[in-house]
């Protein structure tokens, strides 16, 4: 799991999303620029609404995916040919592909930062008492927040991109339930409606929230 989080911090620190400027949609005839962003490089170099793209470095277009595998496939400053058709005349321009503004990036790595400060703390919590029920619940407290600070995909929609993307999702949705069940079991103390019949109904129901929402987001 350590691991899958520095090949995380790696992701987002070497990969950065691109982009053209236009939003490609999918027509009878074929892909069309349904919007051209100003003031980026397509609006620069004139590709209109209405414009149909047949290519890209001579790579045939057939639909929108192949635009995204060559944006996923390109680096920010490479220019990138597009044969388009505008009025029955075919067109050729050069497109300088563009970075995706993004946000703080150092905000992600300083949380990254604590989320795996989260988990060595949690693994050696429950390396020094590993009989004690209450460790094993505060490891996978632990490990919540370690996905949540830390997962975050890159974009780059990839195998490993989207074990992030559910790492991240799957710990959101675990860490209310965890921490609540925590704060009710721990310290270890009777407590009439929790440790009684009571507390096996109400315990598990604090999961079933995040059971819901995990099985709609799928």
């Amino acid at each position: 799991m350590l691991c899958l989080g520095i090949a995380n911090i790696s992701a987002r620190a070497t990969w950065h999303a691109v982009e053209d400027g236009v939003l490609w949609t999918a027509q009878p005839e074929g892909v069309v620029a349904a919007d051209v962003a100003p003031g980026t490089a397509a609006a620069k170099v004139g590709i209109r609404r209405g414009d149909l793209l047949i290519a890209i470095d001579d790579r045939p277009v057939q639909q929108v995916s192949d635009i995204e595998q060559v944006l996923r496939d390109a680096v920010a400053g490479q220019n990138a040919r597009y044969t388009l058709l505008r009025l029955g005349t075919r067109e050729v321009v050069d497109v300088r592909i563009a970075p995706i503004p993004s946000g703080p990036r150092a905000l992600y790595f300083l949380l990254a930062s604590v989320g795996i400060f989260t988990l060595l703390v949690g693994g050696a919590v429950r390396l020094r008492r590993p009989r004690d029920p209450a460790t094993l619940h505060f490891f996978w407290l632990a490990v919540a927040f370690f996905g949540v600070f830390t997962f975050s995909f890159s974009g780059r929609l990839d195998r490993l991109d989207w074990v992030f993307y559910w790492g991240d999702a799957v710990s959101m949705l675990l860490l209310p339930p965890l921490f609540l069940h925590f704060t009710l079991v721990f310290p270890d103390r009777a407590r009439r409606w929790t440790a009684g019949p009571m507390g096996h109904v109400i315990i598990p129901l604090a999961y079933v929230p995040a059971a819901l929402l995990g099985i709609a987001h799928a």
